[in-house]
């Protein structure tokens, strides 16, 4: 009897200590798995991307795509966002208020929502360009670190790392060993990765495939479609659900985001860039629309938004350690996450001077990677200039994060601004008069939504419902569209009167050509 009382006491314990350990472990987590700062620094990073799409937008370099339309900041829309950025709830739902913003604003909006709640969307947030599962893993056994004689050169060695690596083991391949035990629950490994989570996945309500087809019902005035929301509501949905896209496109900026680096513990460059230090190396360059990223971030013309964010992701990278991956195959030196090492960039290939390691870019001049600490954590505790250690460890500084900013900032705010034009469909207004008898005319007219659009293809025509107004010299009045056409309207006008159509909502105004009256 005693001895099993002592088993049942023993066993009870040992719950309580499995118990206590998972919630030591996500206490500690919660803190660390958002990219840069969802509080200031993601809504600062939207806001500047907004004002140079409208610089590039007012300079005309979208004057293909948008003849005829010009940017509305001024029209208010309510909608739904959180009041806080809450770490542990599961469901988003209790957290949700009411608020009203103009279309920039809800682009901030969507920057600090993403996160929100940020232990469940933090293990969303990561892309891996390089290897498969693609999706941040949660690995339960080291890397094993090969035998350097094993391999005659780098190639050798990265060519043994491509397969999609088991989520369990990162040694062996996918699906080699039959899982049938989970005991993270899926908040802790969703399986999901960050381009995904944006473009298209179901359990992401805010996500860029959503945010258009919320659009396209606030422009049709489809209330069925997203259950109780209005009109304005839904246009809300749509530009936060932008806003949360970009978001995820600022973090392919992140390197920690881009190289499987939960960065659980620490992450010095993620938690020293905040909304100061953004302004500070940004300062007013992106209200030039030639600005443009660093040069060795290759622009291509016409990608998709999910490929732009490959490519985004790609070039972080292969350009930036985080502070647990970093690696050099002539030193030997495997990433401190224990998972598999990225071919770019390598100690051995970069200058070194004094124990720290930089990168040439050129537009911003040298900018420190890495620097030899000697510390076995991922936090410097007891940062000195020594180095040329027998066994040394490397780490990313704090006092790197500034100049690593002028070179990451840049491409997150070009490429979000790049999202911004991707979004927007692509209106014109067609517009006829036909004269009745005497000075009685009337006006017909539609607006037209171009669906051959890549980015609007998917979604289908929008078929506007709602008002519009037309201009007769300067004089308004208001009329409205039926499924896209306007509701004929009879107006009195003498010869040389000039009329315009136009329709003002969804944050764009799309005016027709002038007519006069014969």
């Amino acid at each position: 009897m005693i001895s099993k009382m002592n088993t049942n006491t023993s066993q009870r314990n040992l719950r309580r200590l499995v118990i206590m350990t998972m919630v030591s472990c996500f206490m500690l987590i919660s803190f660390e798995l958002s990219a840069w700062d969802c509080i200031e620094t993601h809504p600062t990073i939207n806001a500047l991307a907004f004002e140079h799409f409208v610089a590039r937008f007012n300079a005309g370099h979208f004057k293909d795509r948008f003849k005829g339309m010009q940017i509305d900041n001024q029209a208010q829309f309510s909608g739904l966002t959180f009041s806080k950025a809450v770490k542990y709830e599961a469901s988003t739902e209790a957290k949700t208020i009411n608020t009203v913003g103009v279309f920039s604003q809800w682009l901030e909006r969507g920057g600090h929502d993403a996160d929100v709640p940020q232990v469940r969307m933090g293990f969303r947030h990561f892309y891996d360009p390089v290897y498969e599962p693609r999706y941040l893993t949660w690995l339960r056994r080291k890397i094993i670190k090969p035998d350097k004689n094993k391999f005659s050169n780098e190639k050798e060695l990265f060519e043994s790392y491509n397969y999609r690596a088991d989520d369990w083991n990162p040694n062996i391949e996918f699906g080699t060993v039959n899982r049938k035990i989970r005991l993270q629950p899926k908040i802790f490994r969703p399986e999901i990765d960050a381009i995904t989570w944006g473009m298209s996945h179901e359990e992401n309500e805010h996500n860029w495939q959503n945010g258009k087809l919320a659009y396209k019902a606030a422009m049709e005035n489809d209330t069925s479609t997203f259950g109780s929301l209005n009109r304005s509501q839904m246009f809300g949905k749509a530009f936060r659900a932008l806003g949360e896209t970009m978001h995820l496109m600022a973090d392919m900026t992140q390197p920690a985001h881009t190289r499987a680096d939960s960065h659980s513990l620490y992450e010095p460059i993620e938690g020293s860039v905040n909304a100061k230090m953004v302004r500070k190396v940004i300062g007013d360059a992106h209200k030039d629309p030639n600005f443009r990223p660093v040069p060795e971030f290759d622009i291509e013309p016409g990608l998709s938004p999910e490929e732009l964010m490959k490519s985004v992701a790609a070039f972080t990278n292969s350009h930036f350690f985080s502070n647990d991956s970093v690696f050099d195959f002539e030193k030997w030196i495997f990433p401190r996450s224990n998972k598999r090492p990225y071919p770019s960039p390598q100690l051995s290939k970069l200058r070194h001077e004094a124990g720290i390691y930089y990168s040439y870019f050129e537009t911003v001049g040298w900018v420190p990677l890495a620097k030899e600490t000697g510390s076995r954590f991922s936090k410097v505790f007891n940062d000195n200039d020594k180095y040329g250690r027998k066994n040394p460890k490397f780490n990313v500084m704090p006092y790197f994060a500034e100049k690593q900013a002028q070179v990451l900032i840049p491409l997150a705010i070009y490429n979000c601004a790049e999202l911004i034009g991707a979004f927007l469909p692509r209106l014109s207004i067609s517009s006829s008069l036909r004269k009745i008898s005497g000075n009685s005319y009337e006006l017909s007219g539609s607006l037209l939504h171009h669906a051959d659009d890549p980015e609007w293809q998917d979604i289908g025509e929008i078929r506007y419902n709602g008002e519009g107004y037309i201009k007769v010299n300067s004089q308004w009045l208001r009329c409205n569209f039926i499924d896209g056409q306007l509701k004929p309207v009879k107006l009195e006008l003498a010869p040389g009167d000039i009329v315009k159509l136009s329709v003002r909502n969804g944050a764009v105004i799309v005016q027709g050509e002038a007519i006069t009256a014969d």
